[in-house]
This record gives C-alpha cells, structure tokens and sequence, in this order.
C-alpha cells in the first residue's frame, strides 16, 4: 500500500480551506514547482513536486472527492493498509463505504472520474499509487459496481437515462480540448477505448459511449463523458474565450510596436498602438477554444528593475518635459 499523502500539506492550506483559498494556493505552488522554470538539474525534482502539485487540487478542487479524502483520513488509510478496520457493507474493510451511500449508491447508475495525462492516453498514469488506492478502484477501495470499480460515489444519472447508464467527469488538459482528435481510455474495471474528442469540445459537454455503462438484466447501459477542463498556469478559459497575460516593455506602449502573443497553436505576431495604456486587452479574433472563440491578450506595462546609464538619461529627460 502506498504512503499517506497530505494534499493539504502539499498545497500549504488547512483543511478548512475555501474552494478559492485552494484555487489560489494551487497557481502559487504550480508556478514554483513547474518544471520549466528550473535548471536542468532540479527538473526531475520539480517535476514530482509539480504532479503532487496537481493531483492534490484534483482531489481538494472536487467536492466529492475532498469529501471521501476527509472521511478515510490518514489514521483510516494507515490502518486499513496495516490490514486493520471495521468492514464495510460490502466486505473489504473499506473506510469509505459511507461515502458511496452517502452519493446514492444502489441505484444502477454510476459516477467516476478519469483523467488525461496531457499524451493521450487517460489510463491515470499521472497519478500516484495513493491516488490510485482510493479513486481508482484497483486497491480495494470504492464501491465497485457491474465490472466499473468508481471513486467511492454514485449519483444518479440525469433525466431522461436508462438504468445502467454511467456518468464519468472527464478531465482533459487545455490543448487536448482544443485539438481534439481519438484518444484511448482505460476504464477501472480494465476495459479500454479509443474516444473522438471533438476539436474545441467545452466544459460541460458530453459525449456518449453506448453499450459501456453498468451491465443490467436488460443489457449494457450507455457511458456518459462529462467533460471538465483543468486550469492552465499560463492561459484563462471562459466559454471558447481565452485570455493571457502579456508583458509589455514602457518604450512599446509610449511608441508603438510589435510583440508576440502565445496562442493555442503558436506564438503570434500582433502590432501595438501608440500610447497603450496599462491593462489594455488586445483581441486576437478566431484564436480562441479551437478557432471557435477569441483571445485576448492582457497587456501590462513592466518597468525594468535596471537602467543603463543611457536608459536613465532618457527617463530622466522624460520626466522633465511631463
């Protein structure tokens, strides 16, 4: 059994943290650890802390999920990997079997939970065996149901759905939705399939899988996608919208210029008018979710923290003549 992890730990918040408190305390630690803003020889350092990173606002960022972390516990985790614990109504010692009764478990329709590794292939590779040994229904844990072993909940399914119909959060990276393109999928209980993600898919979307849901007297029921798209450290995502920060030298807003902005597919070149002021959003049409919607970069006017002498000179004559 692997070790206990503290999600609240590694985001440096307590366990009565707020959704925002934990949303911010992730882009602050997802900043420091990214493996890219290292040397070369603290990368593989960074790029385990920078996963630890993630998979704890995976699971604090969800509200079922934070719901079973925080009822198994790390006493409870520990003692039922020593092979201790009262056993559950479904007779494996299991800590949470409250969790899946508490998220209307019985009822034939199911909820899990998988996620992308940014490659692909969303077997859950970029989680760790701790992870693995709660949410992924491999370790004994969760409640399992037809085949499909869940995250320890169940919900049912929305109007309209048969019994035996599965919902599942799908969580993909920024790029993957905004390619989209087939991509294989490995369910708990060991099936695979490959899955066409539409290009620009949006949060909230749904894709139907027919013949993978619960298997019941009348057959199969149909396997619901629900997508979710994680947040990015470097762009903001609102409908097929996106935005990005952009860093713009005191020379380029005074007198105009060309910058780069990052977009989706490629860094692109745009021209900046004379006299841009701070906070000024420069829209980048068709750059957006897929070429559906648009980007807008946000300019800010950085001030260099040293001056040539030259450079001083200048600044210096400005400041006379405003």
């Amino acid at each position: 059994m692997a070790d206990y992890k503290d999600y609240y730990k590694i985001l440096g918040v307590s366990k009565n943290a707020t959704d925002a408190e934990i949303k911010k305390a992730f882009k602050s630690a997802a900043r420091k650890y990214h493996p890219d803003l290292h040397p070369e020889g603290k990368k593989a350092e960074m790029t385990e802390k920078f996963k630890d990173v993630n998979e704890a606002y995976a699971v604090l960022s969800d509200k079922q999920k934070r719901t079973i972390y925080d009822q198994v516990g790390q006493a409870g985790y520990q003692n039922y990997a020593r092979g201790g614990g009262a056993q559950s109504a479904y007779g494996q010692g299991n800590p949470f079997g409250g969790a899946y009764q508490q998220y209307g478990g019985g009822n034939g329709n199911a909820y899990y939970n998988f996620s992308s590794n940014g490659g692909g292939d969303f077997g859950g590779a970029d989680f760790s065996d701790f992870f693995q040994s709660i949410f992924g229904g491999m370790g004994g844990f969760g409640a399992n149901m037809g085949g499909f072993s869940g995250f320890g909940g169940a919900r049912a399914g929305g109007s309209g759905q048969r019994n035996g119909d599965v919902e599942a959060e799908l969580a993909l990276n920024l790029e993957d939705a905004h390619r989209g393109g087939p991509m294989q999928l490995t369910l708990p209980g060991g099936r695979n399939v490959t899955v066409k993600i539409p290009a620009g898919v949006g949060e909230g979307k749904r894709i139907k899988l027919k013949g993978f849901g619960n298997p019941t007297a009348r057959g199969n029921g149909d396997l619901y996608l629900i997508i979710k798209i994680r947040p990015h450290l470097t762009y903001r995502l609102e409908g097929e919208d996106l935005y990005v920060p952009v860093t713009l030298m005191p020379w380029t807003a005074a007198l105009g210029g060309t910058i780069f902005v990052p977009t989706l597919d490629g860094p692109v070149k745009v021209k900046v008018p004379a006299g841009t002021h701070n906070g000024k959003k420069l829209k980048l049409s068709g750059k957006g979710l897929s070429g559906k919607g648009n980007l807008y970069a946000t300019l800010t006017i950085d001030v260099p923290r040293t001056l040539t002498k030259e450079q001083k000179e200048l600044f210096a004559k400005l400041s006379q003549i405003s």
